[in-house]
């Protein structure tokens, strides 16, 4: 018996996974989009205000096709080193960018989704081989950042059978804002020193097949579903199809979560 073949055939079986990318919309989106409306992938993409104000065409034209957009604030600054009142007109300003996208597409916005920048939800963040993971610093400011989503109308879909330990002991699923189990890094290409070996799309597709479901690489682990991040930034586009393909190739299935609507 292949223990690796059989665990894979599990994997194929049972392993759900909900596509999220951030930063866009890209001069290469409408692509992006048709490659993933061709294959049935459903996606939410989270949406920088200032991409947002160049290309509001390709956004409604996502919309119409059916994918979600949320908020990736306006510019993408670190909330921890802003004011209160600056993470609040992040939010706000692209919230209303958001809303006319949808307005202008003839489509009713399902759920308002929120994802911050760099993860960093007021406190910090550390990086770590698995990708990004908050810090709780300055918890009255991380309160009040949720507190703020709420009242706009931010809440988190339901992401099922998420099973991580590390991923649930830091209480993800329960904030306003929308955070993932697998961090592609893909954004690391574009770092002055390449972190942890990845220097270009090899090192990204191997990672892959990495078996470490406690520090973020848990494709392979069939227990739980995935919350996959991958970016749409122009300099990463000759990436994207190679690692939806190999997505597709470990047998993962996508899904849309739910959504509990507006309010």
């Amino acid at each position: 018996m292949n223990i690796n073949r059989d665990k894979q055939a599990l994997v194929m079986v049972k392993k759900i996974a909900y596509l999220t990318i951030d930063d866009c919309p890209s001069e290469d989106m409408k692509r992006k989009v048709d490659f993933l409306f061709e294959k049935e992938i459903p996606a939410i993409w989270f949406c920088r205000g200032e991409f947002l104000e160049k290309r509001q065409e390709v956004t409604s034209y996502a919309i119409k096709r059916g994918f979600i957009m949320g908020n990736h604030s306006y510019n993408h600054p670190l909330f921890s080193r802003i004011t209160f009142k600056e993470c609040f007109r992040q939010i706000k300003v692209t919230d209303e960018l958001v809303e006319n996208a949808y307005l202008r597409a003839g489509v009713k916005r399902p759920a308002k989704l929120f994802r911050f920048p760099w993860g960093d939800k007021g406190g910090g963040f550390e990086l770590k081989k698995g990708g990004f993971l908050p810090r709780q610093k300055n918890p009255d400011k991380i309160k009040s950042i949720q507190d703020f989503l709420r009242k706009q109308g931010y809440e988190q879909p339901s992401f099922e059978n998420i099973r991580y330990d590390w991923f649930n002991k830091a209480n993800l699923l329960k904030d306003a804002d929308v955070w993932f189990t697998y961090d592609s890094m893909d954004w690391a290409i574009l770092m002055e020193k390449p972190m942890y070996g990845i220097y270009g799309l090899r090192e990204i597709l191997k990672r892959m097949d990495e078996d470490a479901p406690e520090e973020g690489m848990g494709l392979n682990y069939a227990d739980s579903n995935e919350i996959i991040l991958l970016h749409d930034l122009t300099e990463l586009t000759f990436m994207f199809r190679p690692i939806i393909e190999k997505l597709l190739e470990k047998g993962l299935r996508f899904q849309t979560p739910k959504f509990h609507g507006t309010g």
